[in-house]
């Protein structure tokens, strides 16, 4: 019998990707004099300068300085000292002076413990509501203090009803703020209200900080110096990881093949730094930048390319991993199967080489046989014209995410412990990535339903609920953006109820909501390259921080 031939070509569709505005040639010649083991000593020497001086600050003043490491991404270097320091701090409030009359102050105690999943309750702000249960208006002329309660704020669990009047009474205070009398606050106050510290990814930030830094007036000249050199020599370490990815994509030569999907090899290398910016985590961006690359490409494949009968012959074929099932498909989809099934090949292996476990591919096609189940099923509400409920449609779209799977890679490569244990590691761990995962697509939704729905693909979370609930555009994305909110809510309460002790493996899980608040917040991030995400890449993994050769650098 002669197998089976689909015939759709002329019916196709597109969705107009623009073709990569970054070429291999110029990625794979950029060059960094920070690669130089110089640079890294001197690294080391800065450090010892600075832990003398965060030894002997004190009080509020110590809280600062955490802060201030913590915004300029040089938490891993001062480890033991912010943990030592906060142990302290979780039990002698009183031992802050002034701190519970000083707004600042007390958010910013508040914020990190509550980022260091430390369990400190919302009744510290109880001295700064008035008799009506509300916060008191003589404090929105205190604008740092203001800021620190909005930022604060976004660390709340379910219900605390404390910590939701500070959001609405800090977000209204900010709005109405008049900007131009400080430009250093005013800039923090936009960014904040922007991109609020914790829901976005701290290497995302990183230039802004050290900008907003370098204008302050109490900054410590030696972590100045310390953060601006130390963003050079991971910068200098991500280039090469890049250059290594673009010579493997190039060879791969499937976008030669492919011209319905996004080519977007830099974009997911950027991701994945979001995810994990720190040297030690080379391993994991790599094998996550070759995931995203190639879902991209399977999300298009299933959005724009194949019919409802390719597609499901596609998907049987993912959950078989096997290419016989899939020899009478174009030949685009059959090469498509092909790379992927070697690059995760390379993925399980370098995961091997990383944990010396073995098993692992047969949980990695598991997660690819998910998300192409879920992918088909949108699919088929396209072709179908049907319109799902919002509860019908979040229970597939979290896992056509693809955060999942992203969830898994991470959980690989990076967590400890037997090999036994794995499988109950990730169970643990099953919240954090379902609400990271609704994020995720959510903000996806906010920033591309209008043109996906123009285009005429599968409905959004915001098309269901217009729906399903009769109501306009803008309730829907309210109500939208209230799920986010609330999900949030709920990652909070499991740092800090479930991962106080295991506060790294569990930010690696729910670094993926962070990074679409970035990517998705002011339209598409991925897709459109000529936005936000353009200069992102410029200012992260091609610009290099000016230095002034100071005492401090001399001798390089």
């Amino acid at each position: 019998m002669k197998p089976k031939t689909f015939i759709v070509e002329n019916k196709r569709r597109s969705a107009n990707y623009k073709p990569n505005i970054w070429s291999y040639d110029y990625i794979e010649s950029l060059t960094s004099k920070y690669t130089e083991a110089a640079y890294q000593r001197q690294i080391e020497k800065l450090k010892t300068e600075f832990a003398h001086i965060f030894d002997q600050a004190r009080g509020v003043n110590k809280l600062r300085l955490i802060e201030s490491i913590n915004n300029l991404c040089l938490s891993s270097l001062f480890e033991k000292e912010i943990k030592g320091t906060l142990d302290a701090l979780q039990f002698d409030v009183d031992g802050l002076e002034g701190l519970k009359d000083d707004l600042e102050a007390t958010a910013l105690y508040f914020k990190l413990l509550r980022q260091h999943s430390y369990d400190v309750s919302q009744d510290i702000f109880i001295n700064f509501i008035d008799n009506k249960g509300a916060f008191k208006e003589s404090l929105r002329t205190n604008i740092r203090g203001v800021l620190q309660l909005y930022e604060a704020s976004h660390l709340a669990i379910q219900e605390e009803n404390i910590m939701n009047e500070a959001k609405d009474f800090s977000k209204e205070s900010l709005r109405n703020l008049d900007l131009d009398m400080d430009v250093s606050i005013s800039k923090q106050v936009i960014d904040a209200l922007e991109h609020p510290l914790h829901w976005t990814a701290q290497w995302f930030r990183v230039r802004r900080q050290i900008d907003a830094y370098e204008h302050q007036v109490d900054r410590n000249p030696i972590l100045l110096e310390l953060a601006k050199l130390n963003f050079n020599v991971v910068q200098a370490i991500h280039q090469r990881e890049l250059q290594e990815l673009s010579r493997w994509w190039r060879n791969l030569g499937l976008m030669h093949e492919i011209n319905f999907s996004r080519d977007r090899l830099i974009e997911s290398f950027l991701c994945t730094t979001g995810v994990a910016f720190e040297p030690h985590y080379a391993c994991l961006r790599k094998c996550l930048t070759k995931v995203i690359c190639f879902t991209l490409i399977i999300d298009d494949l299933y959005d724009i390319y194949g019919s409802l009968e390719e597609l499901d012959c596609f998907t049987r074929a993912m959950y078989r991993w096997n290419s016989k099932e899939i020899e009478h498909l174009p030949k685009s989809m059959k090469l498509c199967f092909s790379a992927l099934q070697d690059t995760m090949n390379e993925v399980a292996q370098a995961i091997h080489k990383e944990q010396c476990w073995n098993g692992i591919l047969s949980f990695v096609e598991k997660a690819w046989a998910d998300v192409c189940k879920a992918f088909l099923l949108e699919a088929r509400w396209f072709n179908e014209g049907f319109t799902p409920s919002l509860e019908e449609y979040l229970k597939s779209a979290w896992i056509s995410s693809t955060c999942p799977l992203i969830s898994l890679i991470t959980h690989l490569i990076e967590e400890e412990g037997p090999y036994e244990e794995l499988l109950d590691k990730l169970e643990q761990k099953k919240n954090l990535i379902y609400y990271s995962s609704l994020i995720f697509k959510l903000w996806n939704d906010l920033s591309t339903s209008d043109v996906e729905l123009e285009r005429g693909d599968a409905p959004s979370s915001i098309f269901c609920y217009m729906r399903e609930a009769n109501v306009s555009e803008d309730t829907a994305r309210g109500h939208i953006r209230g799920l986010i909110i609330n999900a949030w809510n709920n990652i909070n309460k499991e740092l800090i109820e479930r991962f106080s002790k295991h506060q790294r493996s569990a930010n690696l899980i729910i670094s993926a909501a962070r990074v679409s608040h970035f990517l998705y917040c002011n339209g598409d991030g991925i897709g459109v390259q000529d936005c936000q995400t353009k200069q992102l890449i410029q200012n992260l993994l091609i610009e290099p921080v000016a230095i002034s050769y100071n005492d401090h650098i001399n001798g390089i």
